[in-house]
């Protein structure tokens, strides 16, 4: 973080220098555009001479009297002491153009006596703030800069920490949903309790430990897909029908883990509550710069399945990870619900 500070405060003095730099050189060039050498070199060193008094009147307005009064609303305040400033710098301008300058290098360009008049100041001093304006404006602008920049990074931290909570409270929610479908299980056939037991725990160890990644290989969330559609058709028996289509699933492709099984556990819980028979599809497709993950469920009567939340949800983690390439496609009647997910790359 030291070197960082270090390096940021560089680079902020380089800019300075670069501002200031440039400033000499544009307007040397501007005033004596068209003239000779001679006029080149006098506008120059008046430019070098008077560059500390123009620094300082600038940065007094900049980081003093625009911070401490002007932002603060202490307006009265602050138009005397810009007025004060723009006296004094004026007449301190004034005095090192003619005797430093212009005396010095071009007698004939001197003011005559009697130079430092009300007259000759306010000029002086109004024909000076444009420097002061451009100054201001650059600052006003990298101020709104960093600002939005600062309001991106906090957005993306909360959208980050949103994320992280809800990712580590898919697996507390799967989990206690599997030990009430246990429980259900024991109660309604004991007989099946056994293999339930077994393909629970497969699931949850497969769930905890290969699953806690930001990212997983899209075979492991085809397992995590293949155990709990197995372990669902266990519980309901014959009233659910899965069917899993799996197309081109090949190594080193990842994705967000259990992107689909908030539909999916949601679907199943509407299987469970009622004596109807249901079909369950999730299609995987895989091809060079495109996946598909679509789950689908369907009965002769009509059901309803929530997930707003989820879907809300879902999106912001498609979002997080492929920013605009990615498409959700919903589709669903009184007896069929469709969702699809496509990413591409």
């Amino acid at each position: 973080m030291r070197i960082l500070g270090r390096n940021i405060s560089a680079l902020v003095f380089l800019l300075h220098i670069l501002f200031w730099g440039l400033w000499i050189i544009s307007f040397t060039v501007i005033q004596s555009l068209g003239k000779d050498y001679n006029e080149v070199f006098i506008w120059f060193m008046y430019y070098i001479i008077t560059l500390p008094i123009f620094v300082s009147h600038t940065y007094l307005i900049a980081y003093w009297l625009v911070p401490e009064y002007f932002l603060k609303r202490k307006f009265v305040i602050f138009t005397v002491l810009i007025l004060a400033l723009l006296v004094i710098f004026s007449i301190v301008e004034l005095i090192a153009s003619n005797e430093l300058v212009f005396k010095v290098f071009d007698p004939s360009r001197a003011f005559s006596p009697g130079y430092l008049n009300p007259v000759n100041i306010l000029a002086s001093g109004v024909g000076n703030h444009y420097i002061i304006l451009v100054f201001m404006a650059i600052k006003v602008v990298k101020s709104w800069h960093e600002a939005k920049n600062r309001k991106e990074e906090l957005a993306q931290q909360n959208l980050e920490t949103e994320l992280e909570i809800y990712r580590y409270q898919l697996q507390p929610a799967f989990i206690l949903s599997l030990v009430n479908e246990l429980e259900q299980l024991s109660l309604e056939n004991p007989k099946k309790l056994p293999e339930m037991i077994v393909k629970i725990s497969d699931f949850i160890n497969r769930l905890l430990f290969e699953a806690k990644a930001v990212l997983i290989p899209l075979e492991t969330e085809f397992k995590l897909i293949s155990d709990f559609l197995s372990i669902q058709e266990l519980a309901i028996g014959k009233r659910l029908k899965n069917n899993l289509i799996v197309n081109g699933i090949s190594s080193g492709r990842v994705i967000p883990p259990l992107l689909i099984f908030p539909f999916l556990n949601d679907a199943c819980k509407v299987v469970n509550k009622c004596n109807d028979s249901f079909e369950c599809t999730v299609i995987i497709k895989v091809e060079k710069k495109y996946i598909l993950i679509s789950f689908s469920l369907w009965s002769e009567k009509e059901f309803k399945v929530g997930g707003n939340v989820n879907m809300e949800l879902i999106r912001k983690r498609l979002y997080f990870n492929y920013e605009n390439k990615y498409r959700i496609i919903e589709n669903e009647d009184a007896n069929f619900k469709e969702i699809s997910i496509e990413i591409f790359s």
